[in-house]
């Protein structure tokens, strides 16, 4: 199965790497922040034989125009860097139809576009109206492509979509279809990269409609938003992702970013994949690098994730569908800089590599072929209540130390197939838990520290009674 998911993804990044599209026509929309405005609406800049566009306003404007009228793919061209003097943004291009590149003007030279004075708006917003009729119903899928941008100090959001999301699990409407490429970007010393939110909050969306591929694209220096709030929350801070009821098919590289606040990706009935991804040099601090809730997908089939220093990679809650996750971490630290108490909205954190909640895993294996390569580990490696889990195969390569505990089961039902257990003194600690271990290696202090819990060996029940004294 993950093999053909691989496979398909290779084919979209060739795709979009090498350019390859079959395109009739198109038109150029050229842009330049640094010459005076020569024009006197945004109907008569940007094309071949007329003034250049001053502001990405004045281009979306007219790639909106020529998306009716003209073609349904565009090209936005951006000549020479954006210095964050003033505001820089598209405005709402929720009436664009088709396919719109933005990129710099030269494919040999990124551009840098700084956001230190975009404070009030996003980016680029596709936000549909709440008037139905005060917007352009698309008949094609909406198409948005980022080429050669150097993102800069930007506390503002670069993309927030705040659309009525595909509730049809069978098709997609092509006015509800929209995709977001970042390809051969940097984002760097930013907090708000991506939000969506559904309009219609709270139902249950084809996953396949919204999509956003991060490819060659790395997050240097980024950090959790200290002036951007959750929807409807007044306490929570923005993650860099927040998803909703959307997809992302490819996370971006991410290295030497700080999250003080949030979870790096926060993700509410969403889909998260990885696609050959590095993560290095982060500190999470208690904060999970992805947090899963309410269902979805997370599908993690190639990630390196090194050096970073965190409690928590993933935290799933009210998560039913299988992950996939094979991941290599290596020289990391866990544990170390754990706050007791702290949440995000409702969501209480544990020191814990991963955190199962209310979830479902009693299919597959949790961890697949991860490897645990010569990290610092002084928490547990899962903690899981109300849920189930089946731990098959797993792999944990010469820790550095080993973990404090290797499950703390809380009201679950775990299965550990083929799995070392004396690498930690006190493996298995929790209460009201069944406990089934199948070809495992483990010494009698295995049952000493799950309170009220049954253990099964080969489907044997084992008396307990024996290891009262221990």
């Amino acid at each position: 199965m993950y093999k053909g998911f691989n496979f398909l993804f290779l084919i979209l990044f060739l795709l979009l790497a090498f350019n390859i599209s079959f395109i009739v026509s198109q038109n150029t929309i050229s842009v330049n922040y640094n010459v005076q405005r020569n024009y006197n609406s945004f109907e008569e800049c940007g094309l071949i034989g007329e003034p250049v566009c001053t502001s990405l306003e004045d281009a979306g404007n007219r790639a909106i125009l020529l998306s009716k009228t003209s073609n349904p793919t565009n090209f936005i061209n951006i000549i020479g860097n954006i210095d964050g003097s003033t505001p820089v943004t598209f405005g709402n291009l929720y009436n664009y139809c088709g396919r719109l590149f933005i990129r710099s003007s030269n494919s040999n030279i990124s551009i840098n576009i700084n956001g230190s004075n975009s404070t009030q708006q996003p980016f680029l917003t596709i936000q549909e109206a709440d008037q139905p009729n005060s917007t352009f119903p698309c008949s094609i899928p909406r198409i948005f492509q980022f080429q050669y941008i150097n993102f800069t100090n930007w506390n503002q959001t670069l993309v927030n979509i705040n659309i009525n999301h595909e509730t049809d699990l069978n098709s997609v409407n092509p006015s509800k279809s929209l995709t977001v490429y970042f390809q051969l970007v940097n984002i760097i010393s930013s907090s708000s990269i991506l939000k969506i939110y559904p309009k219609n909050f709270g139902e249950n969306y084809n996953l396949q409609a919204i999509t956003v591929a991060y490819l060659s694209t790395i997050g240097i220096d980024l950090k959790s938003s200290s002036v951007l709030f959750l929807p409807n929350s007044t306490q929570f801070y923005l993650p860099p992702i927040y998803l909703v009821g959307a997809s992302i098919i490819s996370i971006l590289s991410l290295s030497d970013s700080t999250f003080e606040s949030t979870p790096f990706i926060f993700s509410d009935n969403g889909s998260v994949s990885s696609v050959d991804s590095e993560v290095s040099n982060n500190n999470f601090y208690s904060y999970p690098f992805i947090m899963a809730v309410n269902g979805g997908k997370v599908l993690l089939p190639i990630l390196s994730f090194t050096n970073n220093s965190l409690s928590t990679f993933v935290y799933f809650s009210n998560f039913n569908n299988q992950p996939s996750i094979k991941v290599t971490f290596s020289n990391n630290i866990f544990g170390n800089s754990f706050i007791q108490n702290s949440k995000f909205m409702k969501y209480k954190y544990e020191n814990s590599i991963f955190v199962i909640k209310d979830s479902d895993f009693s299919t597959i294996d949790l961890l697949g072929y991860s490897i645990l390569n010569q990290n610092t580990i002084t928490n547990d490696l899962i903690y899981i209540v109300n849920s189930s889990l089946n731990l098959d195969n797993s792999v944990i390569r010469s820790p550095m130390l080993v973990p404090q505990h290797i499950i703390n089961s809380i009201n679950s039902s775990v299965s550990i197939i083929n799995f070392n257990l004396t690498i930690s003194e006190l493996p298995i600690v929790g209460y009201n838990s069944n406990i089934h271990l199948f070809s495992s290696v483990f010494t009698n202090n295995v049952y000493c520290g799950c309170q009220g819990c049954s253990y099964y060996i080969q489907l044997d029940l084992v008396n307990l009674n024996q290891y009262s004294s221990q």
